[in-house]
């Protein structure tokens, strides 16, 4: 009994590197700081599929091109020439058309093309959405807006994060009658290795980039105020 106990305070008596290697060696307070912030969009984008299928594959090109040009004569007609509304026609493709009865010695061929549009004036959004969606041809819509000062609406909201951060660390220094030192790391993602080592459960700060999510039609037509969000994690010494 007595070699158990004694073996028991040696486990306890080790430094911390020992017990979790991903911990900083000094006194330190980790905080995270958040910051959030309005703003009404003045730039939209949208993506989507031109698609035609016939046997005769140049029939089912053709059905396509025409679709292009009317989208640029839309763009045209709303005051956004092609260079202003960003428009860009890519990954044009010929394959089998899949899911159709066929017959084997004349397939039908589906001709398919991605287009993608920028709309630089939002007072013009639904007048070229509307007409988009009911369009035939045209599937697989995606769009989001944004801010022409992104960058610096971001930048702005870091560093009210940071100040959160800070705010956050201040106090639960004070709690345990301490101060907060220097900085001695932060990042605006979360600090994996740190929240691991202290067994935090990582959130779902991340989503899957390469896939369109189906939207709501109606949805595509409004335009609102936005929320941005900045999160930063931080780690200060202890004096």
């Amino acid at each position: 009994m007595f070699k158990r106990r004694l073996l028991s305070l040696d486990f306890a008596c080790l430094p911390i590197s020992a017990l979790a290697g991903d911990l900083p060696s000094y006194p330190f307070i980790h905080a995270t700081g958040t910051a959030y912030s309005f703003f009404t969009p003045d730039l939209g984008e949208s993506d989507f599929d031109v698609s035609a299928f016939d046997p005769a594959p140049d029939v089912a090109t053709a059905q396509v091109a025409a679709r292009i040009g009317e989208i640029r004569a839309l763009l045209a007609e709303q005051g956004l020439p092609q260079a202003a509304a960003g428009i860009e026609v890519r990954d044009l493709r010929k394959e089998i058309r899949k899911g159709a009865e066929q017959d084997p010695a004349h397939p039908q061929y589906q001709i398919k093309a991605s287009v993608h549009i920028n709309v630089t004036d939002l007072s013009k959004w639904p007048a070229v959405m509307g007409p988009l969606l009911a369009m035939p041809n045209l599937d697989a819509f995606a769009v989001t807006v944004g801010a022409t000062q992104r960058v610096r609406l971001e930048e702005e909201l870091m560093g009210e994060a940071v100040k959160d951060a800070q705010r956050k660390a201040d106090a639960m220094a004070r709690g345990v009658g301490k101060r907060v030192g220097a900085v001695a790391g932060i990042s605006s993602e979360q600090l994996k290795n740190l929240d691991n080592a202290v067994g935090l459960v990582p959130s779902d700060r991340y989503h899957r980039e390469g896939s369109r999510e189906r939207q709501n039609p109606d949805d595509m037509l409004m335009v609102t105020a936005l929320r941005m969000g900045q999160t930063v994690d931080a780690v200060f010494r202890i004096k």
